[in-house]
């Protein structure tokens, strides 16, 4: 029997997972819930976590699958990468840059352009992490998710040219330590104080290694067929991980957000076996219906654009749930807009010709290099939270 599930695995691996832009837009959702202008999910910013831990999954997939043929790549999945992230990223901050420009006559030039600049090489998360935080506060915070993830993928390939294509066994070993040694941080963190919105806990690239580490994790087991006996069990669990997800988002835990990163960490880790191991089950039916999926195929897009719909929103409407339907509308078309005329396009121009997007692996908001793939306050003020999100 786990002769049969290895395998039947391992084919679903290399195969398409329709599922899993459901997860991702899952993900969106939960993050737009603590976006929203009435603010439903107090704790929506464990999409995030969702995120990370699918985006460990698929880039680790891809990567192992390459080297199947006996290396990465380098140069290739980094212009994918930057084919994948860059357009949408840079007319974001381009518009931005306009808006606070005209807008915001009480900021310097320097005051805008900072953390612009930090948000286009990828460093806005180690400016919140040591409590530097930006003048523009909301207009540009929420791009230190993005950089966590490209400070994690920086190192990731070079970890498994060194490492994994050595001493495959031994490689899981180590980075299932390594998981150990975060999940300690996470609980040490959240069990131990209680700070609201603490920098560290809340970005910093350790305690949120955590689920971008079990993600890719997963994958290595995936792609070697190493089931324990107990797999079949979690993944009949998908479906309620899939549903506490949003209990968790709900509950207001804004004092020890790493106990949110270790939950959603585990609650994501279950839903994706799940959609791996049983696709054609309810949870992988849901997941893969077409609404979550378009969703999920734009949700870099409605990521990178909600939240200065947000902040134009709560300036004209304030709090309201009709701010809440206009916000969505206006989200939705500039998103749209975005995904349909500037990253495809210029994903197909920029990205390595001889590579082709294997169509099991899409990319997610925070996964730039497959083909496919917080909350923002008013002007000029922190609301809340910090934006966490992808």
């Amino acid at each position: 029997m786990r002769d049969k599930l290895a395998r039947e695995s391992s084919v679903r691996a290399h195969g398409h997972h329709p599922g899993l832009d459901g997860v991702r837009g899952v993900a969106i959702l939960l993050v737009l819930g603590q976006h929203a202008p009435t603010r439903p999910l107090i704790d929506g910013f464990v999409g995030v976590t969702v995120f990370f831990c699918l985006s460990g999954y698929l880039i680790t997939t891809l990567l192992v699958g390459e080297l199947r043929t006996g290396t990465i790549d380098l140069r290739a999945f980094y212009r994918r990468r930057a084919a994948r992230l860059c357009p949408a990223l840079a007319m974001v901050v381009v518009v931005t840059v306009g808006v606070l420009l005209v807008g915001r006559p009480d900021l310097s030039v320097g005051q805008v352009l900072a953390p612009a600049g930090a948000a286009v090489t990828y460093s806005t998360s180690l400016f919140d992490w040591t409590n530097h935080v930006f003048a523009t506060k909301d207009y540009f915070n929420y791009t230190w998710s993005l950089s966590v993830e490209e400070q994690f993928y920086l190192l990731w390939p070079v970890a498994l040219l060194w490492g994994y294509t050595r001493r495959p066994r031994l490689f899981a070993v180590v980075t299932g330590s390594l998981i150990g040694l975060t999940l300690a941080l996470d609980l040490y963190l959240g069990l131990s104080r209680s700070v609201k919105y603490d920098q560290h806990e809340y970005f910093g690239s350790d305690t949120n290694a955590l689920p971008i580490l079990a993600g890719s994790l997963l994958a290595i087991v995936v792609h070697h067929g190493w089931w324990s006996r107990a797999v079949p069990y979690v993944a009949r669990c998908a479906l309620l991980a899939v549903v506490l997800l949003p209990v968790l988002a709900s509950r207001d835990q804004t004092y020890r957000p790493s106990l949110v990163i270790a939950a959603g960490s585990g609650l994501t880790l279950v839903a994706l076996i799940g959609v791996v191991t049983r696709p054609r089950s309810v949870v992988g039916s849901l997941l893969a219906s077409r609404p979550l999926r378009w969703l999920g195929e734009r949700s870099y897009s409605i990521y990178l654009w909600n939240v200065l719909a947000r902040i134009a929103i709560l300036t004209l409407l304030g709090h309201t749930l009709v701010g809440d339907v206009v916000w969505i509308a206006m989200f939705v078309v500039l998103a749209e807009a975005s995904f349909r005329y500037v990253e495809r396009p210029l994903r197909a121009r920029l990205a390595p010709k001889a590579q082709h997007h294997h169509p099991g692996t899409p990319a997610g908001p925070l996964d730039p290099s497959s083909a496919r793939s917080t909350s923002g306050g008013s002007p000029g003020t922190v609301e809340d939270a910090p934006l966490r999100a992808p």
